[in-house]
């Protein structure tokens, strides 16, 4: 007789991708939150208890969206968790939660129009970058640099500082812990000015990793026609 059946999970159903998916999950949370502060402060109706409470409540889940960032990475690192799906899923949060986040921001006047700007170009161009490699069959997994490390940790600085600035008043705080004199500090159009040459030396990284994989294609081509022309000269000679 035939033993148990035993269903096999997925192999791409790991802790790492799927910190992934939570983090991807948490990112329409936290809009739906900012989203609405921003429109009742702008009615006036931001000081009521319900307003106060999506504010704290998109204020908290910023930490951990940015934490979930760090932990999925270091779980697919320390248990070699790492694959396709992974390698999509990371960028893709971090993309959605940086661009709308800061034009959010930016729509609440808390941070400038020029900066989501800069943001959106930048991934604008590594999408597109992506998609024809990916019709055109190149390799399109994305090897994180330096400086889009440095990038993304600004990016995620911009976005909670403003999001502690925003009520213009200290809301949420810890003991014996300055976070909104913090806040203000960076909240500044140094720190905006720095972010955004960051983001802009990332995104033209990207590009030439993008090129130069585009350009490795063409000595494969090269070698598998000289192949096909001494086969076809053997064949030749055999006959």
């Amino acid at each position: 007789m035939a033993g148990p059946l035993k269903l096999k999970s997925p192999p791409y159903l790991n802790i790492a991708n799927l910190v992934s998916l939570l983090r991807l999950v948490l990112l329409p949370v936290f809009f739906y939150f900012l989203f609405y502060y921003i429109k009742w402060r702008g009615s006036g109706d931001g000081d009521g208890v319900l307003a106060h409470v999506f504010y704290l409540l998109a204020l908290v889940t910023v930490p951990v969206i940015l934490f979930t960032d760090y932990l999925d990475g270091w779980l697919a690192r320390r248990f070699k968790l790492v694959n396709p799906l992974g390698a999509f899923l990371d960028p893709l949060a971090d993309k959605f939660f940086a661009f709308f986040a800061i034009a959010l921001l930016a729509w609440a006047e808390e941070l400038p129009v020029w900066l989501a700007m800069v943001v959106f170009f930048k991934e604008l161009f590594i999408l597109v970058g992506w998609v024809l490699l990916f019709i055109l069959g190149y390799d399109t997994e994305i090897s994180p640099c330096g400086t889009g490390k440095a990038a993304a940790v600004c990016q995620g600085a911009v976005v909670l500082a403003a999001l502690l600035t925003l009520p213009g008043q200290e809301v949420f705080s810890i003991p014996g812990v300055p976070l909104h004199a913090l806040a203000q500090l960076i909240n500044q159009m140094w720190f905006h000015i720095v972010t955004a040459a960051l983001t802009t030396l990332a995104g033209a990284f990207y590009v030439l990793e993008g090129l130069q994989r585009s350009q490795r294609i063409l000595p494969v081509e090269d070698e598998k026609v000289t192949v096909l022309q001494v086969g076809e000269s053997g064949q030749a000679k055999d006959h």
